[in-house]
């Protein structure tokens, strides 16, 4: 049989939350600044003169349904550029390595020398008959 065997009771740490900072609250005077300056100038400056982050500055002006102005962009009037006329590239080719081959005169040329000398031989056999 087994014996009862007894669990030890195990305790959990316990974490500590550290204290989150809280939004600093909107003063009637930071409001009435960012309403008038919102559209003027750009949501960074406003943060730094207010103190504030970005982020903050930009929910704020959400929350007040503030926009800024859409700024439309000018047209740009097209321009047609000369462009020279390009010369073709030139094709760079490359000249293969000669094969090594021994070299040997073809049989064409040597049946020639050879008929060529069999007439000679002939035409002085002719000659030396003749005389």
């Amino acid at each position: 049989m087994r014996k009862a065997t007894k669990k030890k009771a195990t305790k959990k740490k316990v974490v500590k939350k550290k204290a989150t900072a809280r939004a600093k609250a909107w003063t009637p005077a930071e409001v009435a600044f960012l309403k008038k300056m919102y559209r003027s100038t750009t949501t960074s400056k406003i943060a730094k003169n207010l103190r504030r982050t970005l982020a903050s500055v930009q929910a704020k002006a959400r929350t007040l349904g503030l926009k800024k102005p859409v700024v439309k962009k000018a047209a740009k009037k097209k321009t047609v550029r000369k462009v020279a006329k390009k010369k073709p590239a030139k094709k760079v080719t490359r000249k293969k390595p000669a094969k090594k081959v021994a070299k040997r005169k073809p049989a064409k040329k040597v049946a020639k020398k050879k008929v060529a000398a069999k007439k000679k031989a002939t035409k002085k056999k002719t000659a030396r008959k003749k005389k």
